[in-house]
């Protein structure tokens, strides 16, 4: 116990390399949490809220990560919802359903049709002249 101006305050300290805890109940042996070297080390985590400065997915390059500036990088995410983006660039996508530019658009090339024109006979009028084209 620590008498502090918040008043008493109490801790468990424990001064070691390792530390692990094992549930001897259920006969595993296997530590359900180790910390060691400065980092802990858990199998499964349940927290109701997490305030980190950056959190970034295991993997050698890291598959997910989220910066304290905000930027979020993930490889093949899939997202669904609202997506709202203010800039940015998209490579090689395709909109399956209809698309509202409600701005200017510019392409530097394009495949497909912007504008069918069909062919049609209209009856010649016997009052127009011989000559009408």
């Amino acid at each position: 116990m620590e008498d502090t101006e918040e008043g008493k305050l109490s801790q468990f300290l424990v001064a070691a390399n390792r530390i692990a805890f094992i549930d001897p109940a259920n006969g595993n042996e296997t530590p359900m949490f180790v910390a060691q070297g400065n980092q802990i080390f858990m199998n499964e985590v349940f927290l109701k809220y997490l305030t980190a400065p950056t959190i970034t997915s295991g993997g050698n390059p890291p598959v997910f990560s989220l910066t304290p500036d905000g930027r979020l990088t993930a490889k093949n995410a899939d997202i669904s919802g609202n997506v709202n983006a203010n800039s940015g660039t998209l490579n090689n996508v395709t909109i399956n359903e209809n698309c509202r530019v409600l701005g200017k658009l510019s392409a530097n090339q394009i495949e497909g049709d912007l504008v069918k024109t069909v062919g049609k006979a209209f009856p010649r009028d016997s009052r127009a002249p011989e000559r009408w084209p």
